[in-house]
């Protein structure tokens, strides 16, 4: 949620006028100095939405404010320029809503385009991820990676690497969402507070590495484009992809490069893990890689 910064404003206020530990705002505003707010720029407000409300006649902020159980001035933050004293019946104003459920639910069929709307749902809500696309399919989808937490332990998750695994797509997104919401809310996930987590790790996630196979086992061979023929020829012209492993020109993405997964895992090198997608996606020749 966005607002617009007021005169003696900071960071540190608004933290506690929304209960948001006060490194996620910063995370969520990295293009603002912390030290140096300026009156009129907007803040990205983590784990809340605006919602719209119609005044009724009678009402005012502090009503509103306290049949909501939230602080006035956290109306007035989110309604900059209007008359407290005098509100209109038939007025519009914001109403800050913290996001206390979790936000995506609609983990079924869950092809590329899914993924995307859900990813642009979580950045609106939880503006301190950051997103980057670290390489193209073959068809041209970007590969999204998100990242949390500033950390020197870099942790690497990735998902759907063979097109019949989308499923993991789907299960990394719902842990993506728990974590930002537990972030904001201080909600311990298993009894664990999670925000020592932020300090301590950079997360990089990598939801969907395979997303042209993806849309080829979920939506059929109308979903390869130019390579319709193609993946009908490689499958003996059989219209069932849920077997499916590799991408859209039939390469298996998880033989590609070094994993090292003859490697203890105590003596994995973390950078490696960190940037194992990247290294995959853009080293690799194009004809053997393009995912």
């Amino acid at each position: 949620m966005e607002v617009v910064i007021r005169p003696n404003d900071s960071f540190w206020y608004y933290s506690e006028l929304f209960d948001v530990p006060l490194v996620l705002i910063e995370q969520s505003n990295p293009q603002l100095n912390t030290y140096q707010l300026a009156v009129g720029q907007a803040v990205q407000i983590p784990g809340y939405m605006a919602h719209f409300y119609q005044v009724s006649p009678g009402d005012t902020l502090w009503r509103l404010a306290m049949t909501r159980n939230i602080p006035v001035d956290m109306l007035q933050l989110a309604n900059p320029g209007i008359d407290s004293e005098s509100l209109q019946a038939g007025q519009q104003i914001v109403i800050p809503e913290r996001v206390n459920d979790l936000i995506l639910i609609d983990f079924d069929h869950y092809t590329f385009d899914k993924m995307i709307r859900d990813i642009n749902r979580l950045l609106s809500v939880y503006p301190f991820i950051f997103q980057q696309a670290i390489g193209s399919s073959v068809l041209g989808k970007d590969i999204i990676e998100l990242q949390i937490g500033t950390g020197n332990k870099h942790v690497h998750l990735n998902g759907s690497f063979h097109a019949q695994e989308w499923i993991t797509t789907s299960v990394i997104m719902r842990f993506i969402d728990e974590y930002a919401r537990s972030l904001t809310n201080r909600m311990p996930i298993r009894g664990m507070n999670v925000l020592p987590y932020l300090f301590e790790t950079n997360l990089s996630v990598v939801p969907m590495v395979n997303p042209d196979g993806v849309n080829l086992v979920l939506d059929g061979a109308s979903a390869a484009g130019p390579y319709q023929d193609d993946v009908l020829e490689l499958n003996n012209q059989n219209p069932d992809f849920s077997n499916w492993k590799a991408n859209i020109t039939g390469v298996d993405l998880n033989n590609q490069y070094p994993a090292l997964w003859d490697g203890s895992s105590t003596k994995t090198d973390h950078t490696t893990e960190r940037y194992l997608v990247q290294i995959h996606c853009r080293n690799l020749k194009p004809i053997a890689w393009q995912i």
